[in-house]
């Protein structure tokens, strides 16, 4: 598959490395930030990011599409807060942030790490989720990117689909193996036609991979939200690992 210009950014930042924390970020933004800033703007922005938001925490690029953002959690435990503040965590923004919940971990060594965004008529932010409804669209694009401090994760794209609008991490403990598995099995009840799902991929994950949600809400029909999963298929460092509550599911 050819690669656009933000893999072609990605693999510079995994031969160079990749950190968010303990650095500049100037590199990443040089790399795979708005590309229509020149390199003075990056340096700048990227010097107010690191300084006056401690809440960001990694970088998310998903290939040939305007999704290329930095990730935040609020260090406070508000898990709106990025639904009505920008990145920099200092303004309103209707737009808000892209952004983890209190429950998820800052090292992507969940079960489940869910990432939200905002749809809106300017098309920016995870506006271009919806792409991965079209069926061409998503045969073509595989993979998206994240990188923490320390780490470049790859994950493959292996579903896409609409579910009812409610928080995941209140109906499900993804500590525990049983519930893992049972959230799989929920979400292919919300499998329909429309749903895209990648080949090979059909009888789903298992409680032992590591998946990224990518959601965003319906502006139409404010009670379901997209969803675009990524299962996890490298990683750098090699320092992703979880040990689960539960060790056994009956068969």
């Amino acid at each position: 598959m050819s690669r656009n210009k933000e893999w072609t950014a990605y693999k510079m930042l995994k031969r160079g490395g990749f950190f968010l924390i303990g650095m500049s970020m100037a590199v990443i933004l040089t790399s795979c930030a708005n590309r229509s800033l020149n390199s003075e703007d990056k340096k700048k922005v990227s010097e107010e990011l690191i300084q006056e938001n401690p809440d960001i925490f990694g970088w998310l690029i998903v290939p040939d599409t305007n999704i290329d953002y930095p990730i935040a959690q609020n260090i406070d435990g508000d898990d709106t807060f990025y639904q009505t503040h920008d990145i920099t965590g200092k303004k309103k923004s209707k737009k808000g942030g892209i952004y983890i919940e209190s429950c998820n971990l800052m090292d992507m060594c969940d079960f489940n790490t869910i990432i939200h965004g905002s749809t809106n008529k300017d098309g920016d932010m995870f506006s271009e989720l919806w792409n991965f409804a079209d069926d061409d669209f998503f045969n073509k694009h595989e993979e998206f990117m994240i990188a923490i401090p320390g780490n470049t994760l790859t994950y493959e794209v292996w579903t896409a689909y609409s579910r009812d609008n409610n928080d995941v991490m209140l109906q499900y403990d993804f500590t525990d193996t049983a519930d893992c598995q049972r959230y799989l099995d929920d979400m292919k009840k919300d499998w329909n036609s429309e749903t895209n799902i990648r080949d090979g991929w059909e009888k789903g994950a298992t409680p032992d991979n590591f998946l990224v949600s990518l959601t965003t809400v319906d502006p139409e029909n404010p009670d379901k939200q997209w969803v675009v999963v990524g299962c996890l298929v490298g990683d750098e460092a090699g320092t992703i690992n979880r040990d689960m509550t539960d060790n056994n599911i009956e068969e």
